[in-house]
């Protein structure tokens, strides 16, 4: 049953990651052209690397819980 919900976290843990990237993504193309503003490719760029890092981190913290409860 351990490994089931192992395979399951992961897949879901991904579509979440990759779901939010592409939302990153599709606010971006959508933002981009309307507002000519300097800063805005940055804004998402910085919106980009966040979610990595928040992604990495839930990840690390849902592994090492896991761990521990084995």
């Amino acid at each position: 049953m351990a490994a089931v919900e192992e395979v399951v976290g992961l897949f879901v843990a991904d579509w979440t990651q990759s779901l939010t990237t592409v939302a990153i993504l599709a606010l971006g193309w959508l933002a981009l052209p309307r507002f000519h503003v300097n800063g805005v490719a940055f804004v998402l760029a910085l919106a980009l690397g966040v979610q990595l890092v928040v992604a990495t981190l839930a990840d690390a913290r849902r592994k090492a819980r896991s761990a521990a409860n084995h």
